[in-house]
């Protein structure tokens, strides 16, 4: 199992700061942006108003799972998942070791989401504990994955066929050890997906801050009608 090992040279400290340093950046549930923490199971959306404000949030998500040894996944458009290999490469992330080893994975969302065009719920949930599964047989035992969210603005998607989808993916995902973040550009969703992303993730991401969700409603009792 390949480790990202190439990053930008840390700040010299004295011996005790940097075995402290070390523990930090290889903390397993470290977000790795300011003091953050999640639990594996966590189903986060994160709302942001352009890429550098999402990249400045979400690169260090990921950069701390390879630090901590994970699988690390990034799904959306072409353009979003340059911009992230991009600014890994630019901390000092090993891309092409790091992608060879399986460590890192890129996919489009069409790959992930769509089949035949449409959107498929049951072959994206199928797919997210493929890539666990996988993982965990290449010496990955946990996962980060973050996906980018504007194709449902150009598929036109109804926001109650997301929520059912995105109440699913809380059911699915818990107890596995998996945590998600699902990322919203504020301006090429709709209302109704907000809406929608509001109401089925119990943290949320916001100018940069993390916030526990008051609008949030849990799963149990609330069957999801998603086939």
């Amino acid at each position: 199992m390949t480790e990202l090992r190439t990053f930008a040279p840390q700040e010299k400290r004295g011996r005790a700061g940097n075995q402290e340093s070390e523990v930090a950046m290889t903390d397993p549930t470290a977000f790795g942006y300011d003091n953050w923490r999640f639990s594996w199971g966590d189903h986060i959306c994160g709302f942001f108003d352009h890429p550098e404000q999402q990249l400045e949030v979400m690169v260090p998500f990921l950069a701390q799972g390879l630090r901590a040894g994970q699988r690390c996944v990034w799904v959306g458009p072409a353009a979003s998942c340059e911009r992230f290999r991009d600014c890994l490469g630019r901390i000092g992330g090993d891309l092409p070791t790091l992608e060879a080893s399986g460590q890192l994975v890129t996919i489009s969302e069409v790959e992930f989401y769509l089949q035949d065009g449409m959107f498929e719920p049951t072959r994206s949930l199928q797919l997210m504990r493929t890539l666990l599964a996988d993982g965990v047989a290449q010496g990955y035992e946990t996962m980060r994955l973050t996906t980018d969210i504007p194709w449902t603005h150009e598929r036109r998607l109804d926001p109650e066929v997301w929520e059912e989808y995105e109440v699913r993916l809380n059911q699915e995902q818990a107890g596995l050890p998996i945590v998600s973040v699902c990322q919203y550009d504020r301006r090429q969703v709709t209302g109704g997906i907000i809406v929608a992303a509001l109401r089925t993730h119990r943290y949320v991401i916001l100018d940069g801050e993390l916030h526990v969700n008051p609008f949030y409603v849990p799963p149990t009792g609330r069957p999801a009608r998603v086939t």
